[in-house]
C-alpha cells in the first residue's frame, strides 16, 4: 500500500469515526430511558467514546505532520476502532444489543481497506471481538436474560462476518482487476494514437522531401556526367547522403497502420515466415526457423504489412551479432489460441532506453539506425490487437516478439 493510498483510507476512517462518534452520543439518551445502559456505566461509555473523538484528532494531526503513512497504520487504526466498538457493546448487552451488527460494517472495511495477511489478521480480530462480546457481556435493565442461547448466537455472528469479509474480499479484489484492465486499454489507445499521430507527421514529411529530393539526385547525377568528375569525394558524399535519405524516406511512407487500412491475405503462417526467412538469408547471413506443436491452419493476415515487420526485425538481430557467423533464430508458435513470432540473437541485449520507450518512432542506439523497425513492428502489432514483446535470451542475447491473438484474423473466405 501506498502513503498516499493510506492517506486515503485514513481519512475515510476518521470521517466514518465522526459519524459513529455522533451516532454514539445521540443513542445515549435513549438507551438510559429504555434501560439498555446501566446509569453506573455511562461514565465509562463517555470514556470510550472521548477515546475515539481523541484517536480522530491524533490521527489528523499525524496525518498533517507528514509522517510515515502504511498499510499497517490503517490496519492499527481498524483494530482500534474494534476494541471500542467491543467496549461500548460489552457494556449495553453485547450481541444482543439492537446495534450490534454495527460489527459487520468492520468486517467490510477490513476487507476493503486491508489485503492480504493485515485482512486475515483483521478479521480473526473481529471473530474474538464476537466472542467477546457474545460470552462476556454486562446485560443491562432491559435484558436481565440472554433472549437467544450463546451456542446459537455466536456461531451464527461468526459465519456472517466470514461471509461478508468473503464476498466484499473478492469484489474489491475483481474490481481491482477491472480497473487494471481499464488503465491497459487506456493506455493501448493512448499509444496506438501516438502512433498513428506519428505516422501520419512521417508521411506528411516523405511527401514534402520527396520531390526536392529527386530533384537533388537528378542534379547530382547530370553533375557526375558533365561538368565534374564522378568521382570526386565531395560529389560521391553527396550521392550517397541522397541515397540514404531516400531509404528513410521508403521506409516512412505507408507506415499509418490502421486496422481498416491494412490488405488482409489468407496464408499459412509457418509457410511464410519460411519465404520471409529464406530471402532475407544472404551474404553471410542466415535464419534458422523452427515450428513449435502442431501445424498453423490459414489464416487472414497483412501479408506484406507482416513481412516487412519480419524482415526489421531479423534486420535488428542480425546487427546486434556483428561479425558472428551464428544464425537469427526464428521461431513459430501457434499454440495457446495466438500466433507467436521470436526473433532471437546472440548480441549484448536490449538497451534500457530501447524496452522503455517500445513504440515510439526515430529513437534508436545506433549510429546509422533511423529507428523505424521497432516502431513499424510494434504498429503492425498493436494494429492487428496484439503486442511486440522485448525479452532476454536464456544464455545473452535478445528476443524480440510478435505475438497476435488468432481471434484478431480468423480464416475467412477472401475472393
Amino acid at each position: 500500500m501506498t502513503p498516499d493510498m493510506a492517506a486515503r483510507d485514513l481519512t475515510l476512517l476518521t470521517r466514518l469515526r465522526w459519524v459513529a462518534i455522533i451516532g454514539q452520543l445521540a443513542v445515549v439518551v435513549p438507551a438510559l430511558r429504555l434501560g439498555w445502559l446501566d446509569p453506573a456505566l455511562l461514565t465509562a461509555f463517555l470514556a470510550v467514546v472521548g477515546g475515539l473523538a481523541l484517536l480522530n484528532f491524533a490521527t489528523h494531526r499525524w496525518m498533517l505532520g507528514d509522517r510515515g503513512l502504511s498499510g499497517y497504520l490503517v490496519l492499527v487504526q481498524l483494530s482500534l476502532d474494534v476494541a471500542a466498538l467491543t467496549s461500548l457493546l460489552l457494556l449495553s448487552g453485547g450481541a444482543w444489543n439492537p446495534l450490534a451488527p454495527l460489527v459487520f460494517v468492520h468486517a467490510a472495511l477490513g476487507a476493503l481497506l486491508l489485503s492480504g495477511g493485515r485482512s486475515v489478521a483483521h478479521i480473526a480480530l473481529l471473530i474474538a471481538a464476537l466472542a467477546s462480546i457474545t460470552l462476556l457481556p454486562l446485560l443491562p435493565p432491559a435484558l436481565p436474560v440472554r433472549p437467544t442461547p450463546v451456542s446459537v448466537v455466536l456461531p451464527s455472528q461468526v459465519l456472517v462476518a466470514v461471509v461478508i469479509w468473503g464476498f466484499t474480499r473478492w469484489l474489491s479484489d475483481t474490481l481491482k482487476e477491472h480497473r487494471r484492465l481499464l488503465l491497459n486499454l487506456k493506455e493501448h489507445q493512448e499509444r496506438g494514437d501516438r502512433l498513428r499521430a506519428a505516422g501520419a507527421l512521417a508521411a506528411g514529411v516523405s511527401h514534402e522531401l520527396a520531390t526536392p529530393l529527386n530533384t537533388l539526385r537528378m542534379r547530382l547525377e547530370r553533375l557526375g556526367r558533365s561538368k565534374v568528375d564522378g568521382n570526386d569525394p565531395d560529389l560521391v558524399a553527396a550521392n550517397e547522403a541522397a541515397e540514404r535519405c531516400e531509404a528513410v524516406l521508403r521506409k516512412m511512407v505507408g507506415k499509418q497502420l490502421e486496422p481498416g487500412e491494412l490488405r488482409m491475405e489468407r496464408v499459412e503462417p509457418a509457410a511464410l515466415v519460411q519465404q520471409v526467412c529464406s530471402s532475407w538469408s544472404s551474404g553471410g547471413r542466415t535464419a534458422e526457423l523452427r515450428v513449435v506443436g502442431a501445424p498453423i491452419a490459414p489464416i487472414v493476415l497483412p501479408a506484406l504489412a507482416f513481412t516487412q515487420a519480419l524482415l526489421n526485425l531479423l534486420d535488428n538481430a542480425a546487427e546486434a551479432m556483428p561479425g558472428r557467423a551464428r544464425p537469427v533464430d526464428v521461431e513459430v508458435d501457434g499454440t495457446g489460441g495466438r500466433l507467436r513470432i521470436a526473433v532471437s540473437d546472440t548480441g549484448s541485449g536490449w538497451p534500457d532506453l530501447v524496452r522503455q520507450n517500445l513504440g515510439q518512432p526515430f529513437l534508436t542506439t545506433k549510429a546509422d539506425g533511423t529507428g523505424l523497425g521497432l516502431y513499424n513492428a510494434h504498429a503492425l502489432a498493436v494494429a492487428l490487437g496484439g503486442r511486440l514483446l522485448l525479452e532476454d535470451r536464456v544464455g545473452g542475447g535478445a528476443v524480440a516478439a510478435l505475438v497476435l491473438p488468432f481471434e484478431a484474423f480468423p480464416p475467412g473466405v477472401l475472393p
